[in-house]
C-alpha cells in the first residue's frame, strides 16, 4: 500500500469532490452506519480492529481515506465533525 502524502493532498484539495469521497469513505467501510459515520464525522472516526474485521477495504486505507475526506472538508470550509449527510442515488450498484 502506498504511503499517504498529506502535504500533496492539502497542495491538491480542490481536485477532489467532497460528496464524492463522502460516498468513497462510506463504500470502503462497507455502508450501514459505520460509514455514514465516517462520512459524515470524519475528524471523530475511530475504526476497531474487531469492526475492521470483514470490511471491503483494509483497516489502514479506510483510516486513510477518512483522514483525505476531513483535509478536504477543511480546504472546503466544513466542519470536518459535522458535514451534511450524504445523498446516494440508484444507480443500480447499491
Amino acid at each position: 500500500m502506498k504511503k499517504l502524502d498529506l502535504t500533496e493532498v492539502m497542495m491538491n484539495a480542490n481536485k477532489y469532490d467532497l460528496q464524492q469521497q463522502q460516498v468513497v469513505v462510506s463504500v470502503m467501510c462497507g455502508g450501514g452506519m459505520l460509514g455514514r459515520f465516517a462520512a459524515e464525522q470524519p475528524a471523530d472516526f475511530v475504526l476497531s480492529d474487531k469492526k475492521a474485521v470483514g470490511l471491503p477495504f483494509e483497516k489502514k486505507e479506510i483510516e486513510q481515506a477518512v483522514e483525505v475526506l476531513a483535509i478536504i472538508a477543511k480546504h472546503y470550509g466544513f466542519d470536518p465533525r459535522n458535514l451534511p449527510s450524504v445523498r446516494f442515488h440508484n444507480c443500480g450498484v447499491f
